[in-house]
């Protein structure tokens, strides 16, 4: 038995047997073809690119995502239409004499490569869509099938090294339950889809393709974020019951959807979404959220050849706006780093980009780009009640620097004739233990404070939260981190400023109850998890105040991990 920790993509549960995808290896003979063979080459390459393009088209009418979603299909299209790429390949047939298929392999492995090596996202998501368009030719050039899924079985697990769009897409059209992959991330055109598709999936797990056989039974827990290759008996056994009791949560937590989200004993608790990307816009609606508590824009930024101009982006926060309503929406100004943005902007790499220049820090140095953004929130404001809150802020300085730039848009906008929002309620995100100890006076000055606790934890006990290595060191309940939390929540009171949490910590059940006898009361959970947390908090009765009073900094971390595990214990795992 061997169990690989990934990265979920799409939540869910499921036990079958893998079905290993292999990697295409395109079988294409060198060779020097005949001057007179030059239109026979043109024309198979023409035929190749007309029949990818009905192909994608028909995906396109068969699509069931939203509408954003469909653009990456399309992109695909924009791919096969470039007439730059196409020069090249046409050329490498005339010039060099290459057979088509020739050509496109050489052609599209070499920009597939140039991306590769950049050390961007970006340009990984790009040879990703690159190298997906090139294998399509190859098969309608070269007559090599590529993996036939119409001879899928039911409960067999799709295991491939990388899943690209054009096969998440046929995984839809063919049922096939959930994938694992060994390389991947959430933002990735894959991703995108697989989430739009709903397809459990879990992806960046190290060595798997090697490591499981046709056939193998597999469980891939893509709540946990692993995949178990053959389990030993007891562990399918507590799996089963696991999926059993899986089926049938999720079919009762469907019916807590129209219960008022309360505590048992009557405390109001305001349960919102953590929300990326546009096609999850209906989730906090299906799910009876108080709206949605922490929107990340730079999502808008990531995977784009340029930056998003201000119409574009006013366009989609009114969108937002629009669809939340009658709720609020909390828009956490772009959180990047010049090393994400690195392909539009000239920026100096940095030795620790954690500690750099980030979050409001670069917004600050770029105020072009910041304007630009905070014009467009000021205009979608007119639409919809949008609260905007700034990320990485250190102290007072930090806020009173952001401030200015939104007074200075809404003067400029108003100057030009253009309406936008009066009065705009303007956050700080609680991230870096000097913002916390400075809760008091920034809760002075801005309108609200989120406490973001993955970084929050990372700061304070300066962990890397991506290293493996330190995970024993990332201990979210540590004693000091519980006593920011107490900081941040007394300083909101005391000057009657809303604090919420809108980190992992919130989505975490064991957590759950802790936070609420702390006394928090407005929470932002990603939407996977936004059920299960309400069904903890319609648990939380009057003694989780007792219980919870004296946590914090003068309590010892074994206190507090045996108030957590144990003391806790029955309202998040009755």
């Amino acid at each position: 038995m061997l169990s690989i920790n990934g990265l979920v993509i799409r939540s869910g549960l499921r036990v079958g047997v893998a079905r290993r995808i292999k990697a295409q290896v395109w079988d294409v003979a060198p060779r020097r073809i005949d001057p007179a063979e030059l239109e026979k080459e043109y024309q198979a390459l023409n035929d190749a690119l007309a029949h990818i393009e009905a192909e994608i088209d028909l995906h396109l009418q068969q699509f069931q995502g939203p509408d954003s979603d469909r653009e990456i299909l399309k992109s695909h299209l924009l791919i096969l239409r470039d007439p730059e790429l196409l020069k090249q390949v046409k050329s490498a047939v005339s010039d060099n004499l290459e057979s088509a298929a020739q050509a496109v392999q050489r052609v599209f492995a070499g920009i597939t490569r140039s991306f590769r090596n950049l050390p961007n996202d970006f340009f990984a998501q790009r040879a990703s869509d690159y190298s997906d368009v090139g294998h399509r030719l190859l098969a309608a050039l070269t007559g090599q099938e590529q993996e036939d899924l119409a001879d899928w079985q039911p409960g067999q697990i799709a295991v491939l090294n990388e899943a690209t769009p054009s096969q998440v897409s046929a995984f839809a059209r063919h049922n096939i339950p959930a994938y694992c992959a060994q390389q991947g991330s959430f933002t990735s055109h894959a991703s995108i889809l697989t989430r739009s598709l709903n397809i459990p999936a879990v992806v960046a797990l190290p060595g798997l393709y090697d490591k499981v056989q046709d056939g193998d039974a597999l469980i891939l827990d893509a709540i946990d974020g692993k995949v178990i290759i053959a389990p030993d008996q007891p562990t399918l056994l507590l799996y089963a019951e696991l999926l059993e009791k899986y089926r049938e949560q999720e079919s009762q937590e469907q019916k807590l959807s129209s219960l008022p989200v309360q505590t048992a004993a009557g405390r109001q608790i305001s349960l919102r979404c953590n929300l990326d990307l546009l096609t999850d816009l209906d989730q906090p609606a299906r799910l009876g959220a108080a709206g949605i508590g922490l929107y990340r824009t730079e999502f808008l930024y990531l995977g784009k050849d340029e930056l998003p101009p201000e119409d574009l982006q006013y366009q989609i926060y009114r969108q937002v706006a629009e669809k939340v309503a009658p709720h609020s929406v909390i828009l956490r100004t772009f959180d990047l780093g010049g090393d994400k943005l690195s392909h539009l902007i000239p920026a100096a790499p940095e030795a620790n980009p954690y500690l750099g220049c980030r979050g409001i820090r670069f917004s600050l140095a770029y105020p072009e780009i910041f304007r630009v953004q905070i014009r467009a929130v000021l205009r979608a404001g007119l639409h919809g009640r949008i609260q905007l809150m700034f990320p990485m802020v250190a102290d007072l300085k930090d806020f009173l620097a952001a401030q200015k730039i939104v007074e200075d848009c809404r003067a400029e906008l108003l100057a030009e004739g253009v309406e936008c929002a009066s009065e705009l309620p303007l956050g700080v995100m609680i991230e870096i233990p000097s913002a916390a100890l400075c809760a008091e006076e920034l809760a002075r000055h801005c309108d609200f404070m989120s406490i973001g606790t993955n970084d929050l934890v990372q700061y304070t006990l300066a962990t890397d939260r991506n290293n493996s290595a330190l995970t024993p060191y990332y201990v979210t309940h540590h004693p000091a981190v519980v006593q920011l939390l107490k900081t941040t929540l007394a300083a909101g009171r005391k000057y009657g400023k809303p604090v919420s949490i809108c980190g992992e910590m919130a989505s975490q059940p064991e957590y759950l109850p802790l936070l609420i006898g702390l006394g928090f009361t407005d929470l932002s959970v990603n939407p996977a998890s936004f059920l299960p947390c309400k069904r903890i908090i319609l648990r939380c009765d009057a003694a989780l105040d007792d219980l919870c009073q004296n946590a914090g900094a003068t309590c010892s971390l074994a206190a507090l991990e045996e108030l957590i595990y144990q003391k806790l214990k029955p309202y998040y795992h009755p």
